[in-house]
This record gives C-alpha cells, sequence and structure tokens, in this order.
C-alpha cells in the first residue's frame, strides 16, 4: 500500500476513534469508580493507591486531550507526529494499570468477586479488540499483560481449578489475536481494493474527458472543414460561370486568376487537415539531418514568396549560415505555417525570417511588422481549431498553429510566441544545436 494513502487511513482512523473516545472513557470512568468503592476498606493501602493515582492520572489526561481535539482539531501532520504516538502511551498505560490491578484486587477478593474480576478484564480485551484501530493497536500488549498478570497470580495463589482456568485465559488470549490479525489482513485487503477501484475510476473519468474531448475536437474539425471548404469552392463555381467557351483570354483573365487563387485556397485548406490528421494518427516519422537555415528560407520562400508578393509583402532573411538539425521538410512545413500565418492575418509590410545560434540551442524566428497578438492569444492559438482574436476574415481552421507545434515536438524541439519584441508578432522554433545532438547521439 502506498505510503501516503496508509498515512491519511491512520489519520481517518485516529479522527474517529478519538471522537468516539469518550464513551470508553466514561466506561472506564465507571469502572474505576466501582472498584475505588468495593476495595477501597480492604485492599493493601500502597498499591491501592498508587493503582487509583496512576488511573486517575491517564483518566484526567485523557479527557483534557479529547477536549482539546474537540476545540481545536489537529492538523494531519501533527496526528501523525504527536497524537497517534501520545494515544499509544496512554493506552499503553492503561494497560499496565490493569495488570497491576490484578494484584491489588484479586488477592482480597471473595470468589464470587474473583469470578466478577475476571469476566471484566476479559470484557476489557474486547473492548481493545473491537475498538483498536491501526494507528493505536496495543491489543497484542494487552493481551501479554493483562493475562499474563492473571496466569501469574493464579500460579502464585493456586484458587480451585486454576490450572484449567490459566489454560483457557491462555487460549482466550491467543484467539483474540488470531482473529485480530486476520480482520486486519481482511481490512488491509479491502482498503487496497478501495483504493485499486478508486484509481480505475479516476482513470475512466479521465479516459471519457479525454475520449469526449476528441470526439468533441473531431466533430469542431468536421464542422469548420464544411465551412471553410465552401467558400473556396464557391468561389471557384462562381468564377467558374464566367468563363465563357471561345471567349477572349483578355476578357476571361480575372475569372481565370480568381479561379486559380480559390482552388490554391481550397488546396491549401486540404493540405492543413490532412497535415493534421496525419501528426494525430502517429503517421508522421521524422528524417534528422543537418541543413543551414538558408537552405530552409529557399524552400519556404519558394512555396510562400508569391502569396506574400500578391499580399504586398515583403520577406527578407537572416542568419543563413546558422546549422540547422531537424527534418528538412518538416521543418519547413512548420516555418511554413508561420509565414503563412503572417501573410494572411498579421496587416503588415514585412516578414523577417532569421536563425540565432546560442550555447546548445537554434532559434528561427519568424517576425512580423503587423498588428500583433490580443491579450491571451499567446497562451491558446496552438490549440487546435484556435486562433487570435484578431484573425478577421481571413478564413481557415486554425490548425496552423497546432500542426507546427506537433511537427516541431517530433523533432524535439519547441515553439511559441513573444510579446513585446516587435509591433507585430514574433514566433520562434527552437531545436538542439547540430553539434549538442551529434553528441547526444554518439553518447547514447
Amino acid at each position: 500500500m502506498d505510503a501516503a494513502y496508509r498515512d491519511q487511513i491512520l489519520v481517518n482512523e485516529t479522527r474517529t476513534e478519538l471522537k468516539g473516545s469518550i464513551a470508553a472513557w466514561v466506561a472506564l470512568s465507571v469502572g474505576t469508580a466501582f472498584a475505588a468503592f468495593e476495595f477501597a476498606g480492604r485492599a493493601e493501602p500502597a498499591r491501592f493507591g498508587l493503582w487509583l493515582g496512576a488511573v486517575g492520572l491517564l483518566l484526567a489526561a485523557w479527557l483534557a486531550a479529547w477536549v482539546r481535539f474537540a476545540a481545536r482539531p489537529p492538523t494531519d501532520a501533527a496526528i501523525l507526529a504527536h497524537w497517534i504516538p501520545g494515544a499509544k502511551a496512554g493506552m499503553t498505560l492503561a494497560n499496565v494499570a490493569t495488570a497491576a490491578s490484578v494484584w491489588v484486587f484479586l488477592p482480597v477478593a471473595e470468589p464470587e468477586l474473583r469470578a466478577l474480576l475476571l469476566v471484566l478484564y476479559a470484557w476489557f480485551l474486547i473492548i481493545q479488540f473491537a475498538a483498536a484501530t491501526e494507528a493505536t493497536q496495543v491489543l497484542r500488549s494487552a493481551v501479554v499483560l493483562v493475562l499474563g498478570s492473571l496466569v501469574a497470580w493464579l500460579a502464585v495463589a493456586r484458587p480451585p481449578f486454576f490450572i484449567p482456568l490459566a489454560v483457557f485465559l491462555l487460549l482466550f488470549g491467543a484467539t483474540l489475536v488470531a482473529i485480530r490479525r486476520f480482520v486486519r489482513q481482511a481490512v488491509v485487503k479491502a482498503t487496497a481494493a478501495q483504493a485499486a477501484a478508486d484509481a480505475a475510476r479516476m482513470e475512466l473519468a479521465a479516459a471519457l474527458v479525454d475520449l469526449e474531448r476528441e470526439r468533441d475536437a473531431k466533430t469542431q474539425f468536421i464542422r469548420a472543414a464544411s465551412h471553410d471548404l465552401q467558400q473556396p469552392l464557391h468561389a471557384a463555381a462562381l468564377f467558374l460561370d464566367r468563363v465563357k467557351p471561345g471567349g477572349r483570354a483578355a476578357e476571361q483573365a480575372p475569372s481565370l486568376g480568381g479561379l486559380r487563387r480559390a482552388l490554391t485556397a481550397a488546396r491549401g485548406l486540404v493540405a492543413a487537415m490532412l497535415d493534421h490528421l496525419k501528426l494525430e494518427g502517429g503517421a508522421v516519422r521524422p528524417d534528422m539531418a543537418t541543413l543551414p537555415a538558408a537552405e530552409l528560407f529557399e524552400r519556404v520562400l519558394l512555396t510562400q514568396g508569391a502569396a506574400a508578393a500578391e499580399a504586398g509583402m515583403r520577406i527578407t532573411t537572416a542568419g543563413g549560415s546558422v546549422a540547422l538539425h531537424a527534418d528538412p521538410l518538416l521543418l519547413a512545413r512548420a516555418v511554413e505555417n508561420l509565414v503563412a500565418n503572417a501573410i494572411r492575418h498579421s496587416g503588415g509590410r514585412r516578414v523577417m525570417m532569421g536563425a540565432r545560434a546560442r550555447r546548445d540551442a537554434v532559434t528561427i524566428w519568424v517576425v512580423d511588422d503587423g498588428r500583433g497578438l490580443s491579450p491571451g492569444d499567446e497562451t491558446r492559438i496552438f490549440s487546435p481549431f484556435e486562433q487570435g482574436a484578431r484573425v478577421g476574415a481571413a478564413g481557415g481552421f486554425g490548425l496552423g498553429l497546432a500542426s507546427t507545434r506537433g511537427l516541431v515536438e517530433l523533432m524535439s524541439g519547441t515553439c511559441g510566441v513573444r510579446s513585446g519584441l516587435t509591433r507585430g508578432a514574433a514566433f520562434y522554433i527552437r531545436l538542439a544545436r547540430a553539434e549538442a545532438a551529434d553528441e547526444v547521439k554518439c553518447a547514447a
């Protein structure tokens, strides 16, 4: 059983036992009053006084502890550190006082009263058997002290039938200890089973939450796909209707250009969907290599240069000589997503791609001079189907940055956005340096 879970069980048992111990205190007080009244004039004064003083001190300390516990409940740490050891010490003192009372009362009691006292001693042990918890378990010491004292007195006094009575008391004590052991084992097994059931219930609840989240994400994905794909396809159909067979090329150029742009937008949306589905399904595996940052920038310019020119934006680069350790195609796709976002959503005039090496990491930056992000966007825009508050009518599924994060994580990198560096947005991808990656590979 886990130690923390066991400690919590001990704390809970102690709280329950201490709250209900006032009933045992009343019973012990009544028994003490009966013995004091019955043997005050018959027991040996010194022994009787010592016993009565010890029991009276125990009862007073017990009542004070109960009042303090009820008035100011202690913390779990205080219970483990102080209250449980104190409760064990108090019960052990009660066992010692009860065992000592055998030599105070039995020598001066008549046979009938002796029989009653034997019943009361057995009742005392049964109460401990029923009430003692794992936190304050002293039943074995109680059996040894009380029954050992009784058997020793029988062996010394030799009353009638003392041998069968001594054997019975020994068997009675062994039975109590054995039953208590079996009961405790059953309690431990039941507690462990309950803990396992609780853990399984929590895992099931978490799995159901994940399943519901995945279902909602797929529903949102289908809804977004059906909505956003309809726009470029509808536009393509309108432009296609304007194309007349046999018409002049100059007259049909605007329609053909619009048709081309609509189909290009639809193709981009489909590509984003396919990237997301591949990443989600674990179908993408990186093929790591070392390449200069200039090669990465050339790939991105090849795919995004025309879109930037059409949007009236200029793409610049810096740090082309920095060595990168990554999958060239996956890294290009990740940076393309960042550049495409800047072109479509920033509203700026310039995008800069740069690479900078620092110690054991290389950072790739995509910085624009546009309108920037709204407060709170940084924490959510890398989640699927999430877009910044200033996207406007540019459209999209909200998968570009989520795809970038997934691609970068496949290459053991990180990505994010820094605010305050420029007027616009500054996105980064951080990867291990080529030299550091080679060292790790060699060490493995």
